[in-house]
């Protein structure tokens, strides 16, 4: 496929969640994701029920009349990702897609990404997280100033750089621990 001629195909099969979140301050997120259905040549009808499956597997049912200045930074990454997701792309790009959340919404986030794997979708995530490419990727690829400068298999990158680390994960807290 030619990816310049043929660019409205090539488009159709690419979502993206940036990391920054381009405000539109008008409309409810239920009718932004319906304009955004819209982008891709997808009719409102066509476009209804993905529309709620995605506002409710991300929670955002609730929130679906609010406007995103109203939502807190989690629910705009949830958003960011019903965007992205919401024409059904076969490869999902998430820019940082859990910078500056709480570990549950991270652990939340990571759940939703496997899944989207197992449908078939190809995830092309970049993260400053360690613990998060070494836990969703099957390929990593360190980039330094713009260039690639290693790239393989999580453990096999960890196994060269010649370094360990210890994990410690809590799986409760305590009102004692403090």
């Amino acid at each position: 496929m030619d990816t310049v001629k043929d660019y409205r195909t090539t488009r159709s099969k690419i979502g993206i969640a940036a990391q920054e979140l381009p405000q539109d301050w008008f409309f409810p997120i239920e009718t932004l994701l319906y304009f955004q259905a819209g982008y891709y040549g997808i009719t409102r009808k066509k476009a209804g029920p993905n529309v709620e499956r995605l506002l409710k597997r991300l929670g955002l049912t609730g929130k679906k009349e609010a406007r995103l200045r109203q939502l807190s930074g989690g629910m705009k990454r949830r958003y960011q990702l019903a965007k992205a997701l919401v024409h059904d792309p076969k490869i999902v790009i998430l820019d940082e897609p859990t910078a500056g959340v709480d570990v549950e919404f991270r652990h939340d986030m990571w759940r939703l990404f496997r899944e989207l794997h197992g449908e078939g979708k190809t995830i092309l995530l970049t993260t400053h997280y360690i613990e998060e490419a070494e836990m969703l990727c099957e390929d990593v690829g360190i980039i330094d100033e713009g260039k690639i400068i290693a790239r393989g298999k999580p453990e096999d990158l960890t196994k060269q750089s010649g370094t360990a680390g210890v994990t410690i994960q809590l799986t409760g807290w305590d009102d004692n621990m403090k």
